[in-house]
């Protein structure tokens, strides 16, 4: 199956953004491997390719580290981002905040 691009931009309150997912380019959920996003302005930004209709899951951290996880607005835990890879997908995110 063809890979496509999927591209994330993201706006977020750090000097420092990590992308870790279900996939094995996001790192299989393992933290040391998550993607650092580039930060270009007030944007972090990536692109990796996916599997053509691939679901995928993923969340951000502000480290390396299941401590720095994403939260909600109001510091509550929110559930896995998801999509489905489709050739010129644009994932627009704003994270809220962090655990720390």
């Amino acid at each position: 199956m063809a890979n496509v691009k999927v591209t994330f931009n993201v706006k977020a309150n750090a000097k420092t953004l990590y992308l870790v997912g279900s996939t094995k380019n996001l790192g299989e959920w393992d933290p040391k491997n998550a993607i650092k996003l580039e930060k270009n302005g007030d944007v972090f930004q990536a692109s990796k390719l996916f599997e053509n209709l691939e679901t995928v899951e993923f969340k951000f951290l502000k480290k390396k580290d299941y401590e720095y996880v994403e939260k909600g607005e109001w510091g509550e835990e929110i559930q896995n981002h998801s999509f489905v890879a489709v050739k010129g997908l644009v994932v627009d995110l704003t994270v809220n905040n962090f655990n720390k």
